[in-house]
């Protein structure tokens, strides 16, 4: 049975004009579902606004931190040691699925169901209603430009530079992403009342537009080896289009768009780079993070001049003895898709200093 994302009307509205008739399975009734369900999110958005309009107009958000990176680079992990930190808020899972009224509704939820873990599909790692989420889910159902969705419209991924390049879309639909973004950090912030840490793969290509709107935040890029990006990429996409997509879905496409989102995701990075004072960007290595987490986590808050890590350090201890036992996953690919890899990513592997992970990746026969 087909998940559907919580969308609000506009944000239905502007995508369901998008599915490709020839390759859509949208049936009535899950059309109808999204269509209704997208009137009660709007309203509930309306009257979250409006119940808390003077602490909205009042409220000045600190200046954010985000955590960027391609898709499965270890941005999760690396939010979530964040999130250890108690002078840091985030968006939790349940707002993230639930931005139109989350203020009102999360505290009925935060009993002990609301922390009953379950696993990701695509790695296995735990979370919960209350676990640190990505806010590009946020901002999809509150109707703002977004890579998701092709997660319901998998067609969309045929032309990768209009999906991930705001840069490339209408000034009117930059100006709704940036309110959409303003506007969730708002509300986070009358709930928390904290600095927020961000987490999602497609603010990397966002960067240069990011330090445009946050000029003071601090910005953490996170890398892992191409080869093991790429082929956990591939079941990152499937998982999800398999739970989503109002479409039918192609394997090659997936695989095409992987490839190039994350040359243009490379570009960005570097652009923004370029761009940024030392102090608010810091940069480290998955494989160095898992090695030493309590190192690098250290290293970051000095680089970035973050203050207190001390005070983060005892809860960073627990939550990484807590995760000890975590495997990672073992994948296979053909060799004829390393080669598609190597052609592609092969000058960004060299000057990484990468080279095939034996241990996690394998040739299939």
């Amino acid at each position: 049975m087909k998940r559907r994302l919580r969308l609000s009307l506009g944000a239905w509205q502007r995508l369901a004009p998008k599915v490709d008739r020839e390759r859509s399975k949208l049936k009535l009734r899950s059309g109808l579902a999204y269509w209704l369900s997208g009137v009660v999110y709007s309203l509930l958005f309306r009257l979250q606004n409006a119940s808390h309009a003077d602490v909205l107009k009042a409220a000045v958000p600190p200046p954010p931190v985000f955590v960027l990176g391609f898709w499965r680079s270890g941005t999760t992990l690396l939010h979530e040691l964040l999130c250890q930190d108690p002078q840091f808020g985030f968006p939790s899972t349940y707002a993230c699925m639930n931005p139109s009224h989350f203020v009102l509704t999360e505290a009925w939820v935060s009993g002990h169901k609301a922390r009953e873990q379950t696993t990701r599909p695509m790695d296995n790692m735990s979370y919960s209603w209350v676990s640190p989420q990505e806010d590009e889910f946020a901002l999809l159902a509150l109707g703002a430009p977004s890579p998701y969705e092709s997660l319901i419209v998998p067609s969309l991924m045929r032309d990768p530079k209009i999906l991930v390049d705001l840069r490339q879309r209408s000034s009117a639909e930059q100006k709704v992403w940036g309110e959409a973004l303003r506007c969730f950090l708002l509300l986070l912030t009358i709930q928390q009342r904290k600095t927020m840490v961000f987490k999602s793969p497609p603010h990397g290509f966002k960067l240069p537009l990011l330090l445009s709107m946050f000029p003071r935040a601090r910005y953490i890029v996170i890398e892992r080896n191409p080869y093991e990006v790429f082929v956990s990429n591939l079941k990152l996409w499937r998982t999800l289009i398999n739970q989503y997509a109002v479409e039918s879905s192609s394997s090659d496409e997936i695989e095409q768009f992987v490839l190039a989102a994350y040359l243009m995701h490379e570009d960005a990075i570097a652009e923004g780079k370029s761009r940024m004072d030392a102090n608010r960007l810091a940069c480290v290595r998955y494989e160095a993070l898992t090695a030493d987490p309590i190192g690098e986590m250290e290293r970051l808050y000095r680089e970035l001049e973050i203050s207190n890590f001390e005070q983060a350090r005892a809860s960073l201890e627990k939550y990484v003895a807590g995760a000890a036992g975590y495997a990672r996953n073992h994948f296979a690919i053909s060799p004829a898709q390393k080669l598609r890899v190597e052609d592609s990513w092969g000058s960004v592997i060299r000057a990484k200093g990468y080279a095939w992970p034996d241990q996690y990746l394998s040739l299939a026969s």
